[in-house]
């Protein structure tokens, strides 16, 4: 049975009830989950935890991460300001406490590691949140409190530890904007989200000339930043992998594009999502006008030492087939 960390936090500051201690004591021990993406169904056993709005609550998963491990980790903070959800993609490598924490600590300006901010390895942005029940914010400010810090400390344990294990903070608002029972109903939702993966269909272009196959480099503002690819995106819904390609060709590199042929059809899995990557062989005559707005350098790869890049692991079958002349 899949075991997941639930964790929430008690009163802190001015706030005489903290919702999210009230939801993690209330929930239910085991539940069942369904697969949003597909078929299949599964029981689930909860471990709940109510954190202390300190430096050891912020430290206890990812101290516990020394011994034991969970199927996924969700952490529940309140957002007083807030007045809809938000799920926290990233944590930011600092402390700014507005107010003491419920030790009397009070940092400022201090950073948590000195290594830069974390994010969370989930495809958030490929799970159609935009079509769920609720009304939910993707962050990537989990403010510079406790919430934050322990969203921190646990990427930063799972990483070191290399653990493939999904984490989410998810901040609610006060329960005069956001019910416990929607609460409940959301946190199960975002939990069905992590515990299955996602399978992403995705169109790739392959510009050939004398000099190779031409491949970018993806900015840090994205995800798996420093990466290596083949230009292309996601085909959303109602689309076909063509139109899909036409369509993010114009939006990451501002050109028109011709497609060729197709090249073939690629899977690959990783920890938290499948991806399926239709190949296409296309050419444009505006080449000289490429602007690079997702990406950070293009480079046109020709020999075997192009291997060495730091490639996306779903893109490396393609490298090969390319430069073995497949296409």
């Amino acid at each position: 049975m899949p075991r997941v960390l639930l964790s929430g936090f008690g009163p802190f500051g001015s706030y005489e009830i903290n919702p999210t201690e009230l939801i993690v004591n209330s929930f239910p021990s085991t539940l069942p989950v369904k697969n949003p993406f597909g078929r299949g169904t599964s029981e689930v056993s909860i471990e709940k935890r109510v954190l202390n709005v300190d430096e050891s609550g912020s430290n206890w998963t990812a101290q516990q991460l020394e011994s034991r491990e969970w199927d996924a980790i969700l952490h529940l903070g309140l957002c007083g300001e807030c007045t809809r959800p938000r799920i926290e993609i990233r944590a930011e490598d600092l402390l700014h406490m507005q107010i003491p924490d419920n030790s009397g600590r009070q940092e400022v300006d201090v950073h948590l590691s000195g290594n830069g901010d974390l994010q969370t390895l989930l495809p958030i942005k490929k799970w159609g949140v935009n079509h769920w029940e609720f009304d939910v914010e993707l962050s990537t400010n989990a403010g510079r409190f406790i919430c934050n810090e322990t969203y921190f400390r646990t990427l930063e344990a799972l990483a070191r530890h290399q653990f493939a294990i999904p984490c989410l903070f998810l901040h609610l608002p006060s329960d005069a904007y956001f019910s416990k029972k929607d609460s409940i109903k959301l946190i199960r939702q975002v939990l069905a989200h992590m515990l299955y993966k996602p399978v992403i269909r995705v169109a790739a272009g392959m510009f050939t000339s004398e000099q190779g196959f031409l491949a970018m480099k993806r900015s840090q503002s994205e995800p798996q930043p420093g990466k290596w690819e083949f230009p292309g995106g996601t085909i959303e819904r109602g689309e076909n992998p063509e139109d899909a390609l036409l369509r993010e060709l114009m939006e990451e590199l501002g050109i028109q594009t011709t497609i060729i042929k197709k090249a073939g059809l690629w899977r690959h899995n990783y920890s938290f999502m499948s991806v399926e990557i239709h190949g296409f062989i296309v050419e444009s005559t505006e080449l000289d006008k490429i602007e690079l707005k997702v990406h950070s350098e293009m480079k046109w790869i020709s020999t075997a030492d192009d291997l060495k890049l730091d490639w996306l692991d779903a893109d490396v079958p393609i490298v090969k087939d390319l430069l073995d002349g497949r296409y």
